[in-house]
């Protein structure tokens, strides 16, 4: 068991001297391979989400709205109920829109779906393919077919 400091004449002993400076060099040179690796993000781009309301420059809160911004309590204060407020009604009334093609029946049919139906009509794949689809997930008996 190496101690740090030997308790009897209270000086670091030679051995431990020698690891202490071993792992400063090890910690040096993680330091140094961690600056050096590979990607980075522009620091415009990290700084962006934490000095920002959503879609405002920082610039002209502080210029026209003084009210929001007096000291930094109040601004984070202010920062986080406009963000919640700007994130739920983005679900809401973007995100969130009842009845807008939740279902098979009434979905938007592109251009090319149109011209790919037209064209299994008219080489007559598609009602084999309507002929074959399955319509139930679970296995159905030959009573519950018939009815």
């Amino acid at each position: 068991d190496v101690q740090l400091f030997c308790t009897a004449r209270g000086y670091r002993s030679a051995v431990t001297s020698l690891r202490v400076v071993q792992m400063f060099g090890l910690l040096r040179a993680a330091i140094v391979t961690s600056r050096f690796s590979g990607l980075r993000l522009p620091s415009k781009l990290v700084t962006a989400s934490t000095k920002s309301l959503p879609f405002i420059p920082t610039d002209w809160v502080f210029r026209f709205a003084p009210y929001i911004c007096r000291d930094r309590v109040r601004f984070m204060l202010r920062f986080n109920q406009i963000s919640f407020g700007t994130s739920l009604a983005w679900f809401y009334l973007f995100a969130h829109a009842p009845y807008t093609y939740d279902h098979y029946e009434g979905f938007y049919e592109s251009p090319l779906y149109c011209y790919v139906k037209g064209g299994l009509e008219r080489s007559g794949q598609l009602e084999e393919n309507l002929r074959i689809k399955v319509h139930h997930f679970y296995p159905q008996t030959e009573e519950a077919e018939e009815e």
